[in-house]
């Protein structure tokens, strides 16, 4: 049996967790009060005109610019154009918080008892129901089953 792309790309990205996880604490736990931009200006000791006059834009909207860094609201080609008017590079990145795969096969096992919720109530009604232990590798089984096509757990 073939594993599918999706999780082999899941399993790729859960190697490279662990390290992408503490770079990203790390580099949260450095992140300037002022941003990075206004941080990198300054050391390079670049007033805000100079740093405006490299970036081809007026003196305000440098000031702009890194203001709407620090409030979280630039845009990564604004972050980007500052990176390199600073002689910088931009390093963007989404960590996920736990493994894809463990990701995966939760919202399949979710997706699982969704189903068979309403299956168990009307067999219970019918006096058809099935043990506990039965419904649980019925949902198991088919939680592996939906974790095979990760595509459809997300609708």
């Amino acid at each position: 049996m073939t594993i599918p792309r999706t999780l082999l790309s899941a399993s790729q990205m859960d190697r490279k967790l662990p390290a992408l996880q503490r770079a990203a604490k790390t580099l949260g736990s450095m992140t300037p009060a002022a941003g990075w931009v206004r941080a990198l200006r300054e050391s390079l000791g670049m007033t805000t005109v100079a740093f405006a006059h490299r970036l081809h834009i007026a003196q305000q909207n440098a000031v702009k610019l890194e203001n709407s860094e620090r409030a979280g609201t630039v845009t990564l080609a604004s972050l980007r154009r500052a990176a390199e008017a600073l002689d910088a590079d931009l390093v963007y990145a989404i960590v996920p918080r736990k493994k894809l795969r463990a990701l995966i096969f939760a919202r399949a096992r979710e997706a699982a008892q969704e189903r068979f919720a309403p299956v168990a109530h009307s067999m219970r009604l019918e006096a058809q129901g099935l043990s506990d232990q039965q419904l649980e590798e019925q949902i198991e089984e088919l939680a592996r089953d939906l974790e095979r096509r990760p595509r459809e757990l997300w609708r």
